[in-house]
């Protein structure tokens, strides 16, 4: 290593110089340069007669900078220290690294050129002073799309956002992504796992890690929000769903009449009759002791609290809670009630709940047999909702007639009958009913957005219109901004209210065809069960198929299953005419 004066024509810039970003206050250095000399050498290399400089690009540039305003002469002799080539990146990094104003995207760029020269994560960290997991994350955020990293070095996204595209390895769907949100680093970690289970997740801590895994589940890690994410949204339901089927089973042979298993709480919850204990059982050893601590602590407590605040005092009544939950887990069913009456096992808000309900008269649908597991969850069954919900608001924005007739049906309804808005299909209120649909389940859907579809007339308007601005529009116009703002008020969601009576109605009168609206893609099939799938297969491809697919992973399967099905027009049963019915089938089964 030895340090040469050098004149500044025979410089030049190296490529290896780890600051991409254009520093700035260039003109303020070179002033100080003019003023003072350099006081601090360059770090080059000599290649093909020229020594390349790869820390104090800085000062290079500030020298440039005189030269070309003739304050000095291209002879101007500048200290340089010689290195080898093989030196000048580290060297380079770790002088820039030193400095508050590099960017972060020139030093994501060298880590990254460091490791493709050979050297492994813990030499890169020993070098730097750094430790092994840092350089892991800055690797994982120089695996970022180009178009991304160059936003970043622009400073059109923050660290923030560049950290949420390092949760997918997938490039193509980081770009996808980019274009979407743009710079909100919320919005990117919520799409990038919005079909993947968080490990914080309360049906993840049902499973299990060791059951996820051995059922093939895998994760993907947030480096930065150091957070892991299941990969198999689907499997995680299917095992939860599994685990819950367990129980009930167990139930079964402990001599319940019934018990089923539910991921969700029934929607019957606070109808049906809830079966209390009549039972009672001694406490174990370990509940007696407890009980008995727990006694001699309230005494003590109740000794050292005004008896007229026994009743206000937080720690006394802490500990009178935990004796009622020993003595109501004492309180046990007896035979004669399980043999008579039903137990649910759905998931609660803190997990796992075991509801008991009473048995309803004889000869009753309860009577019969048990109804099958439900192939769609209630997420996707909303999810079905919500596209049904889009094809009906746009037939009605794009059929002023109908969406008239469907608002003087309602008003009707509630005006001359005994109905509520609520009961409607069109919910007629002063306000627009919004719901979501995640843009990856909708695919590549032709059902057209109510707003795009009114544009024109709503431009013409202000945001709050004056009946002068009303009454200044031709007929025509207002039909469509009636069909429009009807439109907005369809919000049946839901495939069991009263509200579909009237929604079949609309879907026959706009001849609504959903499979031209819409196709399920694989971000749809990727929730289902495996059984559902199967199901589906079997519909649009045979029985044979089923057969050959019956072994594969749930996972694999629903990737076949979109491949298989795609341009068959299948849509899941809630979707298909037959889903919905008519008035006077529905007024025939209620009366």
């Amino acid at each position: 290593m030895t340090i040469q004066t050098i004149q500044l024509n025979k410089l030049a810039l190296s490529d290896l110089n780890v600051r991409k970003v254009k520093p700035k206050e260039i003109e303020a250095l070179a002033a100080d340069i003019q003023a003072r000399g350099v006081l601090q050498n360059l770090i080059g290399y000599d290649e093909d007669g020229k020594i390349r400089i790869c820390a104090g690009g800085r000062r290079y540039r500030a020298l440039k900078l005189l030269q070309k305003a003739k304050a000095i002469p291209g002879t101007f002799e500048v200290p340089v220290e010689i290195r080898s080539k093989d030196e000048a990146l580290e060297i380079s990094l770790a002088e820039n690294a030193q400095r508050e104003d590099m960017h972060p995207a020139d030093a994501i760029a060298a880590y990254r050129a460091i490791i493709d020269s050979g050297k492994d994560v813990d030499d890169v960290a020993a070098s730097f002073g750094v430790s092994p997991a840092y350089v892991r994350r800055v690797l994982k955020l120089a695996a970022l799309h180009p178009t991304i990293l160059k936003a970043f070095q622009k400073d059109e996204i923050g660290m923030g956002a560049a950290q949420a595209f390092a949760l997918t390895d997938d490039q193509d769907r980081q770009l996808e992504v980019f274009k979407r949100t743009g710079d909100n680093a919320h919005q990117i970690r919520a799409m990038l796992t919005q079909e993947k289970v968080a490990d914080t997740d309360k049906h993840f801590r049902i499973v299990g890690e060791e059951a996820y895994c051995a059922a093939g589940g895998t994760f993907t890690t947030d480096l930065f929000g150091e957070r892991r994410y299941c990969d198999d949204a689907g499997l995680v339901m299917d095992l939860v769903q599994d685990r819950l089927d367990a129980i009930a089973k167990a139930a079964r042979e402990d001599g319940w009449r019934d018990a089923e298993g539910q991921l969700y709480r029934p929607d019957s919850y606070w109808m049906r009759g809830h079966l209390e204990p009549a039972g009672e059982r001694d406490p174990t050893e370990e509940e007696t002791a407890q009980l008995v601590e727990i006694e001699a602590a309230i005494a003590k407590r109740e000794s050292e609290v005004d008896e007229d605040d026994h009743d206000y005092d937080d720690e006394l009544r802490a500990l009178t809670r935990k004796q009622d939950a020993i003595v109501s887990a004492c309180r046990v069913f007896t035979a004669e009630q399980k043999a008579e009456h039903s137990l649910i096992v759905f998931i609660g808000h803190d997990g796992i709940e075991q509801v008991a309900f009473t048995r309803t008269a004889k000869g009753t649908a309860a009577d019969g047999p048990k109804p099958p597991r439900p192939d769609y969850s209630q997420k996707v069954m909303d999810q079905l909702g919500g596209i049904r919900t889009m094809a009906v608001r746009e037939a009605l924005a794009s059929d002023p007639e109908l969406a008239l007739d469907v608002l003087l049906t309602g008003l009707l309804g509630q005006v001359r009958g005994n109905a509520y808005s609520w009961q409607q299909a069109a919910e007629i209120t002063a306000e627009k009913n919004r719901f979501h649909v995640d843009d990856a389940v909708m695919g590549h859907s032709t059902i057209a957005d109510i707003d795009e579809i009114a544009r024109a007339d709503l431009d013409r308007l202000a945001e709050t219109p004056t009946l002068d601005d009303m009454r200044q529009m031709d007929s025509e116009a207002k039909l469509r901004l009636l069909a429009y703002c009807v439109a907005s008020q369809i919000t049946s969601l839901s495939f069991h209210s009263d509200r579909d009576r009237q929604l079949a109605q609309i879907v026959g009168a706009a001849q609504i065809n959903m499979a031209d609206k819409w196709e399920p893609n694989q971000v749809f099939y990727d929730q289902l069960s495996k059984a559902t799938l199967l199901k589906l297969l079997a519909e649009g491809c045979g029985n044979d198929a089923v057969e050959n697919c019956q072994t594969m992973k749930r996972s694999d399967l629903a990737v076949t299953v979109n491949e298989r099905l795609a341009g068959r027009r299948i849509l899941p049963p809630a979707l298909r005419p037959s889903a919905l019915p008519d008035a006077a089938d529905s007024e025939s089964q209620a009366a």
